[in-house]
């Protein structure tokens, strides 16, 4: 699933019924390549919790349900060496430092989690290189991908296989 349409999640608690809030972030394991958690707000919660992407019951048809909001935490609870919020935006270089372009977007496992891939914008010159645009678009799949943090570490092999 594409990380966009997460966000469009509403979250459902399933003890009553009703519509705790919706998803506004994630929370990504940058070690694990995986988010460990999804950031809910807004409805009765008048501030950001968390939801461990384990305590995840189902996404079905726009909606996202849990058991309860026992089953939120704070931010604070997940001891994670390197936690990332969301790529889009992200620089992504090789091993051997080169600048690829950015994350455009990129597509979660809703079963473990996992970043399956992320899709690439080439960065473009226009106006004599004095503004940059993205440009063409391609997929790297996870297995590519070494490390997330600051930025995106795809294995050096990645520009030979870009169309």
């Amino acid at each position: 699933m594409r990380a966009d349409e997460i966000f469009e999640l509403k979250v459902m608690n399933v003890a009553n019924g009703t519509t705790i809030g919706s998803v506004t972030g994630v929370l990504i394991d940058g070690d694990t390549r995986q988010v460990v958690a999804l950031e809910i707000g807004g409805g009765v919660l008048s501030h950001a919790d968390y939801l461990p992407f384990g305590s995840i019951i189902s996404i079905e048809n726009d909606v996202l349900t849990i058991s309860s909001t026992r089953v939120l935490v704070r931010r604070g609870e997940f001891k994670t060496s390197r936690q990332v919020g969301t790529l889009s935006g992200r620089q992504v270089f090789t091993e051997d430092g080169k600048n690829l372009g950015t994350v455009h977007e990129y597509d979660i496992d809703t079963t473990t989690g996992e970043i399956t891939s992320i899709t690439v914008a080439l960065d473009t010159a226009v106006l004599g290189g004095l503004w940059h645009t993205a440009g063409e678009r391609f997929e790297i799949p996870r297995k590519l991908i070494t490390k997330l943090g600051d930025s995106v570490i795809v294995d050096s092999s990645v520009p030979n296989t870009v169309p």
